[in-house]
């Protein structure tokens, strides 16, 4: 009896202490809150909620809210964290951090507004577009929408032949200015350079346009030296006969 009475008295504390630390109704279904510091698989808590280990969150949103103390209210969250699987309508495994709106539509594609972050499966970003995967993509990792602005934009070189200047090397073969001429009369446009319409469709490698366009430069530079020289040869030649017209005359 004084066994059971013992027990009974145990419990009875047990359900007393819970019911200091947490507060709603007793069910599995109801939320449970409390006002204290919350630590899970630690002993200390350091916020209002402490994690020790990993977080899984299955087919769910994060949203974070903020309090206007003028409205004494709490707003919309300013920004969404949303896992999109691939088995949902969407199609497209990755991850989306974008402004508060409507929630996402598993029944349509994802709207723009939704696109300002994109992590994808296969750990590419998108800024404003979630279009990563494509058969020319595989050698990129950022895809951005629309325009970038920046003071800086700086372009690795892997080594010395990824640059133009062998176009200055002795045995560099110029073409002839008469061969180029028949070349931009016949295709409207330089040698190497693409056409129009193959810009359109497949863009422009920025490092591979920028050494193409010094190619092009030094490349000028050679044939306005070799004009140059000609000139002044011609000029040497003038000069020689007009020297010679006048001994002549004399």
């Amino acid at each position: 009896m004084k066994k059971t009475t013992a027990i009974l008295f145990a419990l009875l504390c047990a359900n007393s202490l819970f019911s200091q630390q947490w507060g709603g109704n007793n069910t599995t279904t109801d939320p449970a809150f409390r006002d204290g510091n919350v630590s899970v698989g630690l002993a200390n808590s350091y916020d209002k909620f402490t994690l020790s280990g990993n977080l899984r969150m299955v087919d769910g949103q994060i949203k974070f809210k903020y309090f206007m103390p003028n409205r004494g209210s709490f707003l919309d969250s300013y920004f969404t964290i949303e896992h999109l699987a691939p088995s949902r309508s969407v199609g497209i495994d990755g991850l989306y951090i974008h402004p508060s709106h409507d929630f996402l539509s598993t029944s349509s594609t994802v709207p723009d507004e939704s696109k300002a972050l994109f992590v994808s499966g296969t750990s590419k970003v998108g800024m404003g577009t979630n279009a990563v995967n494509c058969i020319t993509c595989d050698g990129y990792r950022l895809f951005v929408k629309d325009g970038i602005k920046t003071e800086k934009v700086k372009v690795e070189i892997a080594a010395n032949n990824n640059w133009a200047d062998y176009v200055f090397a002795k045995d560099y073969k110029l073409m002839p200015l008469q061969d180029l001429k028949s070349f931009i009369n016949d295709n409207g446009h330089l040698p190497e350079v693409p056409t129009t319409e193959e810009a359109i469709k497949n863009g422009i490698e920025l490092k591979e346009m920028n050494i193409l366009l010094l190619k092009k430069v030094e490349e000028l530079t050679l044939y306005t030296l070799q004009q140059q020289e000609k000139m002044e040869e011609q000029s040497k030649r003038i000069e020689k006969l007009e020297n010679n017209a006048k001994l002549n005359l004399k």
